[in-house]
């Protein structure tokens, strides 16, 4: 059997697997978002502002490029 062969069928399995999973509610996601954000200090809070906020601005950009096409 070829490399090209078996990848589809890896893909299969996976994908499977995917779709076995229970979905998590928002209110899970909430909580472990909280839980993860508990844990940074002011500066990581403010860093991680910052790259938010640098992105936002990145995607604005691009909108108004791809508008203006």
């Amino acid at each position: 059997m070829t490399v090209t062969a078996e990848i589809p069928n890896a893909i299969d399995i996976a994908t499977q697997a995917s779709q076995i999973e229970t979905p998590v509610s928002d209110r899970e996601i909430l909580r472990r978002v909280h839980e993860i954000r508990s844990s940074w200090d002011v500066s990581e809070r403010l860093r991680r502002r910052e790259e938010a906020d640098r992105r936002f601005e990145v995607l604005l950009d691009t909108l108004a490029l791809h508008e203006a096409a």
